[in-house]
């Protein structure tokens, strides 16, 4: 991009930005265009020819056939751009599931995962599926967001890795290595629940998952808080009275080879929970003072987020957060995978934009 042109260029891109947003909503007409972003008809022209141009969106349409007269040509996103992936490894099940740039859901997979899968097995499964998506869009593959009911470590140069858990055997594949690895997020499923959850809110708020096994994940004014290492919310080692919080758990009954929550369907066993539990949370609610704790999972409901929150009293200073229990459960993490795709997407997107010149080869 010359000097001369950066100004102008750079303009022009931000208005394209906001007609992308309109259009990401709902198809719209010049005229519509131009009304609602508050510009001139001849700059809602120009911005939609640049993004024809670029490809991301269709050529107008009318919707208003045998109608006399000039009917004014409606515009929208054009799908075959490209797609986003989402990807969700859990206990139960792998799930896969495509959208547009606009969040629009274009197409889904899914398979059980047993006890017995093994990770080489599930790579398989994960092939498999993710090569029936391409073959149904057969559009490229923008960005992909993978979601492991694992802890995963991050590097300082952005690599990352799942650590396998014990609780199922095929929670270590390495789904990200059958992805390009410049476009891939990868991160365990109680972060991804947290950027879904968080959606909509402002402040501060701690999510509690009770599932499979406990996590917990931390977002501050939007931003997802990891730590050095991807590990903030790991609860299950924080210590109390000389032991983890495991360790506590093992010790009332609730540590299985398969799943936390299946324990939890008996309300006899939330004892065994909510004490060490209670303690770990009002020592980082304390600590913390956010604005709201979310409590989500299979393993949560209204009356057990209600019987922490009687525990917590008297353990967090002054009022203490709202506490909320979620119903979303784990349906969050692949909803968080794949608007972290989203959003990756994106963001390369209007960066390629802000670098391409009109008239000139665009990919």
């Amino acid at each position: 991009m010359s000097t001369e042109s950066a100004g102008p260029r750079a303009l022009a891109a931000l208005t394209d930005e906001r007609v992308f947003g309109l259009l990401a909503r709902d198809p719209a007409t010049r005229t519509e265009i131009s009304a609602q972003l508050g510009i001139s008809k001849p700059t809602a022209s120009q911005s939609i020819l640049r993004l024809q141009e670029f490809g991301l969106v269709s050529e107008g349409r009318s919707s208003a056939e045998g109608k006399r007269g000039r009917i004014p040509e409606r515009y929208a996103l054009r799908t075959a751009y490209g797609h986003v992936l989402g990807v969700d490894l859990s206990a139960e099940r792998l799930a896969l599931r495509a959208s547009d740039l606009a969040g629009t859901v274009l197409a889904e997979r899914s398979s059980p995962v047993e006890t017995s899968t093994g990770a080489e097995q599930l790579l398989d499964t994960a092939r498999a599926l993710r090569d029936e998506l391409q073959a149904e869009l057969g559009t490229r593959r923008l960005a992909t967001g993978i979601s492991q009911a694992a802890p995963v470590l991050h590097a300082g140069n952005g690599a990352a890795r799942v650590v396998p858990t014990p609780i199922f055997a095929a929670s270590g594949a390495d789904l990200a290595g059958l992805f390009d690895a410049r476009s891939t997020l990868l991160d365990n499923d109680v972060n991804w629940m947290a950027v879904a959850e968080y959606a909509g809110r402002a402040g501060s708020m701690l999510l509690l998952y009770l599932g499979a096994g406990i996590g917990s994940a931390l977002v501050i004014e939007g931003r997802l808080y990891r730590g050095r290492h991807g590990l903030v919310g790991e609860l299950e080692t924080q210590r109390l009275q000389g032991r983890t919080l495991l360790e506590h758990l093992d010790a009332g009954g609730l540590v299985d080879t398969r799943v936390l929550f299946e324990k939890l369907s008996d309300p006899q066993l939330w004892p065994a929970l909510i004490e060490p539990l209670g303690q770990v949370l009002g020592n980082l609610l304390g600590y913390l003072d956010p604005d709201a704790l979310v409590v989500t999972g299979p393993g949560a409901s209204t009356a057990l987020t209600q019987k922490l929150a009687d525990r917590l009293v008297g353990l967090v200073p002054l009022a203490g957060p709202d506490i909320e229990y979620s119903p979303q459960g784990g349906a969050g993490a692949l909803d968080g995978a794949l608007a972290g795709a989203r959003r990756y997407a994106l963001a390369e997107v209007w960066n390629a934009y802000r670098q391409w010149q009109p008239g000139r080869p665009c990919h």
